[in-house]
């Protein structure tokens, strides 16, 4: 495995120009998702996100409601748009506007028509703010420094967007969440939603987000700790760049 330094360096070379592929390899095999070489190699080759694909296999249901909250290119939300069939829904979150357009594209090239793309972020106060964030590889991300290119996006809780989007269906059945380093702000604007639906969570940590903080919120709403990473494993230590499973036993209730 090639160490970050160099995955970098190669990183750099590649081919930057944003267009449609055919994804060569993995469960995606053949999906059509709008990125580039530069961008989202593993997506074009099929060969990201294993377990977290593998877990969708095991644990989402046809008819289904999800969200993925934090999107980019799309690779995820194709898998859950297909598992969940045409009579599921996927609304699939994504601030950075011109990766919520390429979004946009590779759901009708799927055609895709239960997934919904909602050009905006996720975040932990019930009103709409901005705030702006570096951007890298078509997505914001709060871990890096803001030396570089910026992007300003538009934030709303879910407590506050969720009746507004759901329509008469209101039932949430999982959540995937990756939001490079804004892990608790997103639940945090989500509490209602989480204590009602007690979704099934994927959430992915990454660096300087508060762990303790997050693990204390999210069993003070009925949420089981400590978690399991994808491959079913009891997880004490949340390992940054990696995701773990959250399950509630809270009574289920209207919103």
């Amino acid at each position: 495995m090639p160490s970050p330094r160099v995955k970098e360096i190669i990183r750099k070379a590649l081919p930057r120009r944003v267009r449609p592929y055919s994804v060569k390899h993995g469960l995606l095999k053949g999906a059509q998702i709008i990125t580039s070489w530069h961008d989202y190699p593993g997506a074009i080759l099929g060969r990201t996100e294993s377990q977290l694909l593998n877990w969708f296999f095991q644990n989402v249901s046809f008819g289904e409601t999800w969200l993925d909250v934090g999107a980019h290119y799309g690779y995820t939300a194709v898998a859950l748009s297909r598992l969940v069939g045409p009579f599921g829904r996927v609304f699939a979150f994504e601030p950075v506007l011109s990766t919520a357009a390429h979004l946009e594209r590779t759901r009708e090239l799927n055609g895709l028509n239960q997934l919904t793309i909602l050009p905006f972020a996720l975040g932990g106060v019930p009103k709409m703010y901005t705030l702006t964030l570096p951007k890298v590889r078509g997505m914001a991300d709060s871990t890096i420094s803001l030396a570089g290119v910026t992007e300003r996006i538009l934030t709303l809780s879910l407590d506050v967007l969720w009746p507004l989007l759901s329509s008469s269906y209101s039932v949430i059945h999982g959540i995937k969440i990756d939001v490079q380093g804004m892990e608790f702000e997103v639940l945090q604007g989500m509490s209602q939603v989480l204590r009602c639906f007690a979704p099934k969570l994927v959430v992915e940590f990454h660096r300087g987000v508060d762990r303790d903080g997050i693990l204390r919120y999210l069993h003070g709403i009925g949420y089981s700790i400590p978690c399991r990473a994808l491959n079913g494993e009891i997880s004490h230590a949340l390992v940054d760049d990696n995701s773990y499973v959250f399950e509630s036993e809270a009574v289920k209730c209207e919103f």
